[in-house]
């Protein structure tokens, strides 16, 4: 009787229910079965009656609730802030543990220029140049930090290009890919500083690089990891690049509300750019 544009009648006999249906005097009946369940009749031949279904199908539901006076269930709204699942598309996680992947693994394979350029003497004359050794330190960081951005730019320009990914707010966007890019620098500048070989950097890399990732959620989302693998993630600098990806292109976060994993990732690269630089002026004055 509630619902509007329903003319509601009752009647006594399933039978004579049934009979008034197939001859479309009615379109569906509501049915109170003897155990307290209800039902429905329609003619599944007449589109009619799957639109009587579907209303009538609401009415039952609420009375098999127990709200049999119509009364609305009070509901508290709480707001947790804007979804962006559907504008981000099907390629915006992908993109994201790429990146990061990529630009990681090809920072530590670019270890291998900085070894031969010990094993030629390269590095070592360079300190006859009236430059210090931390100057040179900051020249090689610099070309690797160079390479880590143009990858970085590539991916992200064939992501937003050519699939449709939106990478989120561009100031918090490019701090988080920045930070991890140096990152990458730090790790390669210190494997190239500390490895003796190329052959070693060539077979060490990719195994280091690729554990690293798979355990930061670049091959798959850290959600599913158990909860020992999942706390095993966040000792990675992986896991926390990818969460702030995740909250960028997912949530539209903005730079603020990544500044944890900004710093984080700080410290990461703090810490590995002490050991390398420290690393690396022993390479360069001990040949």
């Amino acid at each position: 009787d509630a619902e509007t544009g329903i003319e509601a009648v009752r009647r006594a006999d399933v039978s004579e229910v049934t009979g008034e249906i197939r001859r479309f005097d009615l379109e569906g009946a509501v049915v109170r079965n003897a155990d307290g369940s209800y039902g429905f009749l329609s003619n599944e031949a007449d589109s009619s009656g799957f639109a009587a279904r579907a209303v009538a199908q609401r009415v039952i539901d609420r009375f098999e609730a127990g709200v049999e006076d119509q009364s609305l269930v009070p509901v508290t709204v709480v707001s947790v802030g804007d979804d962006r699942l559907a504008t981000a598309g099907s390629f915006a996680l992908t993109s994201a543990q790429n990146l990061v992947l990529f630009v990681f693994i090809n920072s530590l394979g670019a270890a291998a220029l900085l070894v031969r350029a010990r094993q030629t003497g390269v590095l070592r004359r360079s300190l006859s140049a009236p430059v210090s050794a931390g100057a040179v330190g900051i020249g090689i960081g610099a070309g690797w930090m160079a390479l880590a951005m143009v990858q970085t730019g590539i991916i992200v320009g064939v992501g937003a290009l050519m699939f449709g990914v939106d990478w989120g707010d561009p100031l918090a966007a490019a701090a988080l890919a920045v930070t991890f890019a140096l990152v990458g620098t730090a790790a390669g500048v210190l494997l190239g500083s500390v490895f003796s070989s190329e052959q070693t950097v060539g077979s060490s890399t990719p195994p280091i690089g690729l554990v690293l990732a798979a355990v930061g959620g670049c091959m798959v989302p850290s959600e599913i990891f158990p909860p020992f693998l999942r706390s095993a993630a966040t000792f990675t600098p992986h896991y926390w690049a990818l969460e702030g990806w995740k909250e960028l292109m997912f949530d539209g976060a903005s730079i603020a509300d990544v500044a944890p994993n900004l710093a984080i990732l700080l410290g990461f690269a703090a810490v590995l750019l002490a050991m390398a630089a420290t690393s690396l002026r022993r390479a360069m004055t001990d040949g």
